[in-house]
């Protein structure tokens, strides 16, 4: 399937398509999804439920609270010498951090 299901706190069900997440990152119990549109999505489900559900790679748990979608990053950018962040394509344009516990995963996953 091309899209996401993602309960709401309402008790609706969204289906978002995966190539226009950017990001998911955890708020507490849910997730918060951004997509292409700018558009934000509140999940009631935990960041570790959502994760089971999407494709890896494209999709990488870099950081206990973020998920990144590797098709909207345009660089890894350094922080110091030895943590990096995605630097997420326009127009969110946001810097993602990857943790250093999975940097070696992330690594080998983009090639480096």
């Amino acid at each position: 399937m091309k899209k996401l299901p993602v309960k709401r706190a309402d008790g609706s069900i969204v289906l978002i398509e995966l190539d226009s997440i950017y990001y998911l990152e955890a708020c507490g119990d849910d997730t918060l999804l951004r997509t292409r549109r700018k558009k934000r999505y509140l999940s009631v489900e935990p960041i570790g439920e959502l994760v089971r559900k999407l494709p890896q790679p494209p999709f990488v748990h870099c950081h206990r609270e973020f998920i990144v979608n590797l098709d909207r990053v345009s660089a890894l950018i350094p922080r110091t010498s030895r943590d990096y962040d995605f630097k997420l394509d326009p127009p969110v344009n946001k810097r993602i951090p990857i943790s250093r516990n999975r940097l070696t995963k992330v690594r080998k996953i983009v090639g480096l």
